[in-house]
């Protein structure tokens, strides 16, 4: 159990306005005043996490300071009651709009709070006192509402009666569902091994890609295997901290050892085994690191694809489809604006025989097509690149157009500068491309997109 002793820290917003998984939104908030206008905004309840702390953030959600001096917050559950977990140091004041985040980690709070059994948490001047604001997850839910590793209770919007349970939170931060339209469409194809110099200096590396206008990490499957745990949470929580948002990257029919065929064609079925591995991948990365998205790569045949198509049913497309579809059902099922995305061949007359690539179908349940239109590959022209692009904004799927940050192919590259990486992503102006999706990070220089437009 984490029930360890707590530095405070405040964080203020200028505005106040703008979770539970799959069956948990939350009704209203019990005993809030709304003449104090102090209220618990967020919770991250982890007690029951090994390497997650508890946080409690309060929001004064007036529009005046407010002295919080002694005030308290007390705990009722299985073990404590009403025990005070929090206390206010006096000359505590809270600005219009300041939040308040406690946690275990810091030792703000006294003890954690589990989040798979039913508690209250109340916020008074004394534990007999009458409440300033209180939450119970029954009471909010109508039944205890586990939460994921990195998830919270929260508030949606900030202040607001309504309370979520969602698989992120949003710690000293406005509480929000996530919306990619308020991002910007450039995204960045990461590996494992580039989070070490991402991080360094308080993430430094990282902070200048959010100032060029990179608003996606594209996450490398590598990054969330259990060794790397730490580095890559912590990595996560910084990204999302500056408004980047983090997909995880899943390779779906390849692995170390080559290619897998999802189909056993001698029995003509599906593999089940394969798609129940790529979902659970999927369901880890979203509750265990708190990812925004999903990302599927290798989702195809390696050129084979011909040679599966069993029958009507159980053939190439219907397989890479059925992954696509059962991805998109489970971050769907979250209600949460998770977005799936792949990363697909550029070459539409071989997507389907050689590839089981029906873009048409692909497109009912992915986000985002990111189309690797790498020109020194492939030897694109300007023209054949726009012609890509637009072939890929298919049944609703929005189209990023990957470009490489080098000239070359696997063979041999050569790194380029930022005046001729910027050079080749304006090549899609007036495409019907949206976004833009750079490989990769560590070889070449990214340009500053901060005020890149496709349009």
């Amino acid at each position: 159990m984490n029930r360890s002793l707590t530095t405070i820290f405040l964080f203020s917003t200028l505005a106040l306005a703008a979770g539970c998984q799959t069956g948990c939104t939350g009704g209203k908030g019990e005993g809030v005043s709304a003449l104090d206008g102090v209220l618990i905004n967020e919770i991250a309840a982890h007690d029951q996490t090994m390497d997650a702390a508890t946080c409690v953030e309060l929001l004064n959600s007036s529009s005046r300071d407010i002295d919080i001096s002694g005030a308290g917050l007390y705990l009722t559950d299985r073990y404590f009651d009403g025990k005070c977990i929090y206390t206010a140091p006096q000359g505590t004041v809270l600005a219009p709009g300041a939040r308040l985040l406690l946690s275990t980690s810091d030792e703000t709070l006294v003890t954690g709070i589990a989040s798979d059994e039913d508690f209250t948490l109340k916020l008074a001047l004394k534990a007999s006192g009458k409440a300033i604001d209180e939450f119970s997850p029954v009471k909010a839910f109508g039944k205890v509402c586990t939460q994921t590793a990195r998830g919270s209770y929260q508030r949606i919007p900030d202040g607001a009666p309504e309370w979520r349970n969602l698989t992120y939170s949003s710690p000293g931060r406005e509480n929000s569902v996530f919306d990619l339209d308020g991002t910007r469409r450039n995204g960045l194809w990461t590996w494992s091994s580039h989070i070490s110099g991402l991080a360094a200096n308080d993430y430094a590396e990282l902070k200048a890609l959010k100032a060029k206008g990179i608003d996606h990490i594209i996450l490398n499957y590598a990054a969330f295997n259990q060794s790397a745990r730490k580095s890559t949470v912590a990595f996560i929580e910084a990204a999302e901290s500056l408004g980047l948002t983090v997909h995880a990257w899943i390779q779906c029919f390849h692995n170390s050892g080559g290619w897998i065929n999802p189909i056993d064609d001698e029995n003509a079925r599906f593999k089940d085994d394969v798609f129940e591995g790529i979902v659970a991948n999927a369901k880890s990365y979203i509750e265990d690191y708190g990812v925004k998205g999903i990302h599927l790569d290798y989702i195809r045949f390696g050129g084979t694809a011909q040679k599966h198509n069993i029958n009507a049913e159980v053939n190439s497309v219907e397989a890479v489809t059925r992954c696509c579809r059962e991805i998109r059902e489970l971050c769907d099922s979250y209600s949460e604006g998770l977005v799936t995305s792949a990363a697909m061949m550029p070459d539409e007359t071989a997507s389907g025989t050689y590839y089981g690539q029906n873009r048409a179908r692909m497109g009912e349940y992915i986000h985002i097509f990111m189309p690797m239109i790498y020109r020194y590959s492939y030897g694109y022209s300007d023209e054949g690149c726009r012609k890509k692009a637009d072939e890929f904004s298919v049944n609703g799927a929005e189209c990023w157009a990957g470009t490489t940050t080098y000239r070359g192919n696997d063979s041999g590259v050569s790194p380029m500068d930022a005046a001729g990486v910027l050079k080749d992503c304006e090549v899609y102006k007036g495409t019907k491309a949206s976004g833009i999706v750079l490989f990769r990070c560590g070889l070449g220089e990214i340009p500053n997109l901060s005020d890149f437009t496709l349009e």
